[in-house]
């Protein structure tokens, strides 16, 4: 099964590195390891995570890193990573 980032959640993850990195490069660096680990980690149980409540009729699902939402839908072949959202902070408009 083959991981891929959309646009959003690359600008995320970045968005994350940058905002942790400006008080710690070494904890910015930890966190998007974990975060890319914990996506990676859903190639291997696809149904790990949970429907995503704000938008039950989508195929969403999403998986955890603390403090960090990722969201993300399944395919044939692929696991298509769509956004990192806190746990603080609102999921916006999806659709």
């Amino acid at each position: 099964m083959k991981i891929v980032w959309s646009t959003e959640a690359r600008k995320d993850l970045r968005a994350i590195r940058t905002f942790i990195a400006r008080d710690s490069e070494f904890y910015a660096a930890q966190m998007v390891r974990r975060i890319v680990e914990r996506a990676e980690s859903i190639a291997v149980a696809l149904k790990r995570g949970h429907r995503v409540h704000e938008y039950p009729e989508l195929a969403l699902r999403e998986v955890h890193e603390p403090p960090y939402r990722i969201l993300y839908r399944v395919s044939a072949e692929t696991v298509e990573i769509v956004t990192l959202v806190h746990f603080k902070r609102r999921l916006g408009r999806l659709v």
